[in-house]
């Protein structure tokens, strides 16, 4: 007889069907400390079949199994990844511990960070998200400050390498924002251990570019946006880089301060032409974008709103590339 796990998905989960490869997502907040609570630990096994009557079966020479241990209420072993026997199995406690480390490294108190995690459901893959101290934060000029955050990105079934990159994150409205700071990065395939110094060199460099990001971000405050401008931009650029439906939603929050859906009829049509519904106001956004700045944070708004975390992370990384073309 089968038995039916019971779902762990929390009530946010349900709301926002949020995935991460078609797998549900859950979301956690809080100290350094707390976000512990909530990561599983795992360990790899022979990939067999159980035995069945008379039938035996022989556990595969090249692939072993990787399995999620108890957490919590959840008292399941739970099989969530099959990787070659050469596979080095990098486990989330691991990549919590070198991130310790290395803020301690740079002078940083984990009592003074805030941590958020997204983890999959059954915890093969995590984001893990440091916001620095209010020491490492600035004002680009609209009065919503920026946040320093660390971000590490693992997975304990090969599907996703080891990342380590910095970037900025606006608190208003929950978005992150990735420009030239993805110089501090770092990726790493599971063929051995993870090496604290490459953690150690994305914050050392993210901390030294910062104070160049700063400026860039000031700069991108003065590069004006007309109407004409930016109706050329979304119906060209950002039409090919992002799509129809993207490209229509961004000028709508560039003109309106609020994010619509589409209601027009297609043919015939651009993106700044196309007949929209207004929906809901996006947070820290202006009634009219007036300038780069803006543009980019309802970049980061359309990017954060992507359901799936890795294309929302996709998504920021391609802002500065999209946005080059209005700096000339």
């Amino acid at each position: 007889m089968r038995h039916r796990r019971p779902s762990v998905l929390s009530a946010q989960v349900a709301a926002t069907q949020a995935k991460w490869f078609n797998s549900p997502v859950m979301f956690h907040k809080g100290s350094f400390s707390d976000i512990r609570r909530h990561i599983p630990d795992f360990v790899r096994r022979d990939f067999v079949l159980p035995a069945d009557g008379d039938e035996r079966f022989f556990p595969n020479e090249r692939l072993d199994t990787i399995v999620r241990l108890p957490i919590g209420d959840d008292k399941s072993l739970i099989p969530v990844g099959l990787v070659s026997k050469n596979y080095s199995l990098v486990s989330h406690a691991e990549v919590l511990d070198v991130v310790e480390r290395a803020l301690d490294w740079a002078d940083v108190a984990l009592e003074d960070v805030k941590s958020q995690i997204t983890i999959t459901e059954y915890g093969e893959r995590m984001a893990l998200s440091i916001f620095l101290p209010e020491a490492f934060s600035f004002d680009p000029g609209d009065g919503n400050p920026m946040a320093l955050r660390l971000e590490c990105l693992n997975s304990v079934d090969g599907s996703t390498r080891f990342r380590a990159l910095m970037g900025w994150f606006r608190f208003i409205c929950s978005n992150g924002l990735v420009v030239g700071i993805t110089r501090s990065d770092v990726r790493r395939r599971h063929v051995g251990d993870l090496i604290l110094s490459d953690v150690q060199a994305v914050l050392r460099s993210g901390l030294h570019d910062s104070e160049v990001e700063k400026k860039n971000l000031e700069r991108w405050r003065n590069v004006e946006i007309t109407e004409d401008r930016l109706t050329s931009w979304v119906d060209k650029d950002l039409l090919n880089g992002w799509g129809f439906k993207a490209s229509a939603r961004a000028i709508h929050i560039a003109r309106y301060g609020a994010d619509g859906v589409i209601i027009g009829q297609y043919k015939d049509s651009k993106p700044s032409t196309i007949a929209m519904r207004e929906t809901n106001p996006v947070p820290g956004s202006p009634q009219r974008c007036n300038n780069l700045f803006d543009l980019s944070q309802i970049l980061a708004w359309l990017a954060k709103e992507r359901r799936d975390v890795q294309e929302q992370l996709e998504w920021r990384e391609e802002i500065p590339n999209l946005t080059a073309t209005l700096l000339s």
